[in-house]
């Protein structure tokens, strides 16, 4: 087809169909850009949506952060206040069982010197006692050899012997019971 040819088809394509086509044409331009409006609209309220729930979320990681932060360092200033509490708590124990160590071992100590010293006298008295008990019954066997010893000799030197054993002096006893008869 010529050049002629299609300028005629198109001359009486437009007669037959001109106002149709242009009214068509009118109408897709019409929703054409009544889309790209919308288009546009969605994108930019799309956008602002976006950037506004970003913004929200960085906020709130922000916030979290901070929340974690102020936790950590809650937590680390706690840990060091046990620690500290912990470790003077142990240091004054350790110095408390320390010095009840020693004052124990000072009053054993002391205690084992006095057991000693009573022991010794204890041991002194006891042979003091015995070599008195000896010197008297060897005064007492001595009286014997010379002279017959009665009943009541014997009775009065085992007494004697008994009292100074138990500590007492029988004169004083005597002199006692006669001040409680006057």
């Amino acid at each position: 087809m010529s050049e002629k040819n299609v300028n005629n088809v198109d001359q009486i394509r437009d007669l037959i169909f001109g106002n149709q086509i242009k009214d068509f044409e009118a109408q897709f331009n019409k929703l054409n850009d009544t889309l790209r409006v919308m288009e546009e609209k969605m994108t930019k309220s799309f956008s602002e949506s976006h950037l506004k729930l970003q913004k929200e979320t960085e906020r709130s990681l922000e916030v979290l952060e901070k929340k974690i932060d102020n936790l950590s360092s809650s937590t680390q200033r706690e840990r060091t206040k046990l620690k500290e509490l912990i470790d003077s708590t142990d240091e004054n124990l350790h110095e408390q069982l320390t010095n009840q160590k020693d004052e124990f071992t000072a009053k054993l100590k002391i205690m084992k010197e006095n057991v000693a010293d009573d022991n010794k006298k204890m041991v002194e008295n006891m042979a003091a006692m015995q070599k008195e008990i000896q010197a008297t019954l060897e005064k007492g066997l001595a009286g014997l050899s010379h002279d017959k010893l009665s009943r009541d000799s014997m009775a009065q030197m085992l007494l004697d012997v008994a009292m100074k054993i138990q500590g007492t002096d029988m004169n004083e006893m005597l002199t006692q019971g006669t001040k409680t008869e006057k």
